[in-house]
């Protein structure tokens, strides 16, 4: 999490969260409260808050996960690597493949990272990537958790618990970074303009290709439709449904590997 006194962003793994906070830092005229990477809101919020977070495409992030973890990087291939899996990190599609149903699979879920995942009891009822927002997303996220009986239950327990004002979309972050900027809730350094003007001009930072950008690298046919099936809190609550296919050429698009 990355706090001031007016904002709090909830920097969800893979989505763009080092040039958002970056950002932030750079532009948010306020004073910064707390920075780590990836942590958990306080169990008690600040009252009057704004509350943003970031999202991905899923199947756009797992395959950014594979190519990364291909490069030997990422704490989710180390502990894949850690169950005797790390054959599959072969750079190929029969590999990426392999490594999707390990990932998709609830039998896998201590080889995922975070290991909270597994230690949450959720895996039987969400993806990997549905909950690492979720964790992200209300206060004290293991409380309701705990309590989800379904994957149903776990998207309805979502929004009943979550605090998220704003939703930043890797695949529109410039547009939506915009729309953040022009609120009159918030103040910007040295203006609003400057901020807006930087927006336009700047390439997104920290980038990384995926495996199939080049053409040589075919996503299975289903890839898609298996992981819509395990991540219904992203495809029902944030839209990515199994027709959704992010960018892959434009400049302001570029993946992150934040």
């Amino acid at each position: 999490m990355h706090a001031f006194h007016s904002l709090a962003y909830l920097d969800v793994e893979k989505s763009g969260s080092t040039y958002v906070s970056r950002f932030l830092r750079d532009f948010l005229d306020d004073d910064e409260v707390a920075f780590r990477k990836h942590v958990e809101l306080e169990d008690r919020p600040p009252a009057g808050r704004l509350h943003v977070i970031s999202v991905r495409d899923p199947l756009d992030t797992y395959l950014s996960l594979y190519s990364y973890g291909c490069q030997g990087k990422g704490g989710l291939s180390g502990t894949i690597r850690e169950a005797g899996l790390g054959h599959l990190y072969d750079g190929t599609a029969e590999g990426f493949d392999g490594w999707l149903d390990v990932v998709l699979d609830p039998a896998y879920a201590s080889a995922l990272n975070p290991r909270s995942y597994d230690k949450s009891g959720v895996a039987p009822h969400t993806g990997l990537l549905s909950y690492r927002v979720a964790r992200l997303s209300s206060p004290r996220p293991r409380r309701w958790m705990r309590q989800a009986t379904s994957a149903d239950d776990f998207v309805a327990r979502y929004r009943s618990n979550t605090v998220v004002d704003v939703v930043l979309r890797n695949e529109s972050l410039t547009e939506d970074l915009e729309a953040l900027v022009r609120r009159t809730d918030l103040e910007w350094r040295p203006s609003r303009a400057v901020a807006l003007e930087t927006l336009r001009a700047q390439r997104r930072l920290n980038t990384s290709r995926r495996l199939d950008d080049d053409g040589a690298f075919t996503v299975p046919h289903d890839a898609r439709r298996r992981v819509a099936a395990r991540e219904r809190l992203l495809t029902e609550v944030f839209g990515y449904d199994d027709g959704h296919r992010s960018s892959t050429t434009e400049a302001t698009h570029a993946r992150s590997s934040a």
